[in-house]
């Protein structure tokens, strides 16, 4: 297992006890790659997870957990989300605090199924534009949106590059149509290496990197941007990134 940043590490304790009763043996396992996980959740429900699915869930307060849904209390209120194994909604609604979206219009790239946009409405913004092109999490995430009455989100499914076509908005089409914004999240599977030279329009960002990230600083600098980097693993972290 490879070395965690003792801020980080913290944050996961605190992320793991919120959801698993049994938090310290469920680490433990995970660090000893163990494939099937004994799992206590705070409800008093008991089941065996995979590992990966257990990173998925880590800091939800579950009410209910079954294998196509999650309900969980967040905020005062009661989340559902179908398909939970294709998104991260545990970094969805313990993660984004980094960003203050209180009356602002979000941009969110790689939406997943809704998790992240939700939490992003629940936590104050005036309007969040979502952006996935994964054609089965589109259809989740409206799913959802519905289910959870999230009603200021505006859906765009398709990805993110620098031309247009059947699948892909270009960067500026994507500013004139959606925008403009006041901050923006993005993590969509290395499109941000792609998108990021062009990004100049938005006051405040919050970029999940993996592995190379040096490039990324370079371009955001050069738009004029003021970039800090967080490493949560040795390859794997936040930039976050703010308009002169």
């Amino acid at each position: 297992m490879e070395f965690i940043p003792p801020k980080r590490l913290l944050e996961l304790i605190r992320q793991y006890s919120t959801t698993f009763e049994n938090w310290h043996s469920v680490m433990l396992s995970i660090y000893l790659h163990k494939e099937r996980i004994k799992c206590k959740l705070r409800n008093g429900q008991l089941l065996y997870l995979k590992p990966n699915e257990i990173v998925l869930l880590a800091g939800l307060k579950i009410v209910e957990l079954n294998e196509d849904s999650v309900r969980f209390q967040f905020n005062g209120r009661e989340i559902c989300l179908k398909g939970w194994k294709l998104s991260y909604p545990g970094d969805s609604f313990s993660d984004y605090w980094r960003i203050d979206v209180r009356g602002k219009r979000v941009l969110d790239i790689g939406a997943g199924i809704g998790d992240s946009p939700i939490y992003f409405s629940i936590a104050g913004a005036k309007e969040v534009v979502a952006v996935e092109v994964d054609s089965k999490k589109v259809e989740l995430m409206r799913e959802n949106l519905k289910a959870n009455s999230i009603n200021n989100v505006i859906v765009v499914d398709k990805g993110v590059g620098i031309k247009d076509d059947e699948n892909y908005i270009s960067w500026p089409k994507l500013i004139s149509n959606y925008g403009p914004f006041d901050v923006a999240k993005i993590d969509c599977d290395g499109c941000e290496k792609i998108i990021v030279p062009y990004i100049k329009e938005i006051p405040s960002l919050l970029i999940e990197w993996d592995y190379n990230y040096k490039d990324i600083v370079s371009n955001l600098t050069k738009n004029g941007y003021k970039v800090k980097v967080e490493h949560t693993l040795k390859n794997l972290g936040f930039i976050y990134a703010k308009k002169r």
